[in-house]
């Protein structure tokens, strides 16, 4: 595996997790969007809507019945089939699945009754109903022991019904199997917001068998953005993206890791107290359409590529992700910032009419300890009482302050805040109030944003 960038494999890949089958009403099947490659069978496309496949699992490891590092099963061979609005009920659709392949290597158990699904041999057939859509995994598979390692030929599965084309896909089968692994890092403390976090991702294979085509390394970041400098990575964003994807060609045999040559930086958000930069690596062969980042033409970085250099995969700090030991592993970077103590106080607006009585949530403040909080009302409104115990709910509703006038105090611990119940007596353009939250600065040294607008939005 070397550093250069595969271009537009990205853009020729499906499905990472499950063998996905989309079904309509249809003639013709696109595969993320490109031209029909399939039809109905004896000639050319009928009318009527288009039938889409996407998502199918291109290739389908098979763990070896005597490997030390495996799931105690293959990944699941999941099946949905779908059918595109406007749609009628489309019944007895029957799944042909063709096993011929893992004769004496790999042993089907646990068919799916609830799908009518059943063995002929090594076929296995099950009648189901798509309105909307269905979702089923037809079979488990049990690793054979003394099954030869490499590639073992095709599964294949055939889809017909009443008024529909018939749809095909083959998955590659191959036994053995690749273990992803990659580097799990040490949640971060004292960031300051709005300065940088560099991250490293790094990756490898545990397995026993190799990655021939290629990884995607998708980078994340929540309560960040990501900084635009890797010339072969797309970004979501020209400007302060949340996501890159890069893509490596293979290959990546088994006991190889790697670590970018360059790490990516993230820059936590000015208001941010706790944030995440994560990285997920997986077989650029199956990358599933909910990973890849789309377009084709998203913004690239405006640097230098980013390459790969060899890295020492042995270490406990390499993990692969349950359930995904074939097909993806994830690495994540939690951090908390210096605003952590920072008490922010978070504004809301009065919805109504004039005459109106209504209530307005008052937000608990960010990072609070105890939700105290002062609210001074826009002219205009006037503070409703709502004692305690008069009303349905176990909502706490403001009460006046101690001297009957001046800002109402509000406390509670609802989830998402308290409430205020107002009236609206008087339309007053541009009024404005504030909510306050009641802090020490030794618990908030930062006291400048604990105080937030209050708001009127006249609804008539």
């Amino acid at each position: 595996m070397n550093g250069s960038t595969t271009g537009t494999r990205s853009q020729r890949v499906v499905g990472a997790t499950a063998a996905v089958v989309l079904v309509t009403l249809a003639v013709a099947v696109t595969v993320a969007g490109k031209a029909p490659v399939v039809a109905v069978d004896g000639g050319a496309p009928a009318t009527g809507p288009a039938l889409t496949l996407s998502g199918m699992r291109n290739t389908y490891y098979i763990p070896r019945a005597d490997s030390p590092v495996r799931d105690d099963t293959p990944g699941k061979y999941q099946i949905t089939l779908k059918a595109r609005e406007p749609h009628p009920v489309v019944k007895n659709v029957r799944v042909r699945v063709d096993l011929s392949v893992l004769k004496g290597k790999a042993r089907p158990i646990w068919p799916d009754k609830g799908n009518q699904c059943g063995m002929t041999g090594q076929i296995m057939t099950c009648t189901v109903d798509v309105e909307q859509g269905a979702i089923f995994t037809p079979f488990t598979l049990v690793p054979q022991p003394g099954a030869a390692p490499g590639p073992a030929g095709a599964i294949t599965v055939t889809v017909t019904g009443p008024g529909i084309p018939t749809v095909r896909h083959a998955t590659q089968v191959v036994i053995g199997a690749p273990v992803i692994t990659a580097r799990q890092v040490p949640k971060r403390t004292g960031v300051r917001p709005g300065s940088g976090m560099e991250l490293t991702p790094a990756f490898g294979n545990r397995g026993d068998t190799g990655i021939d085509g290629g990884v995607t390394v998708l980078v994340e970041a929540s309560e960040a953005t990501l900084r635009r400098v890797h010339s072969n990575c797309r970004y979501d964003k020209a400007v302060a993206p949340t996501r890159a994807q890069c893509d490596f060609p293979g290959p990546l045999p088994p006991g190889a890791a790697y670590e970018t040559d360059a790490p990516f930086t993230a820059q936590a958000d000015a208001t941010a107290m706790h944030g995440r930069v994560s990285y997920t690596v997986l077989r650029a062969h199956e990358t599933s359409g909910e990973h890849r980042l789309l377009p084709a033409s998203a913004p690239r970085g405006t640097g230098a590529p980013l390459g790969l250099r060899p890295a020492d995969g042995g270490g406990s700090d390499f993990a692969p992700s349950m359930y995904s030991h074939a097909d993806a592993a994830t690495s994540v970077l939690d951090f908390d910032t210096t605003g952590i103590n920072d008490l922010q106080a978070v504004g809301f607006t009065i919805k109504g009419k004039v005459g109106e009585t209504v209530d307005a949530q008052v937000p608990y403040p960010r990072n609070f300890v105890d939700a105290e909080m002062a609210v001074t009302l826009p002219e205009g409104v006037s503070l409703v009482t709502v004692p305690r115990g008069e009303h349905t709910s176990d909502m706490v509703y403001c009460e006046p302050g101690a001297s009957g006038s001046g800002p109402a105090e509000c406390h509670g611990y609802e989830v998402g805040g308290t409430w205020v119940r107002v009236r609206i007596d008087r339309r007053v353009e541009g009024a404005r109030g504030s909510v306050h939250a009641l802090s020490g600065p030794k618990s908030d040294p930062n006291r400048e944003n604990d105080t937030a607008p209050v708001t009127v939005e006249y609804t008539g």
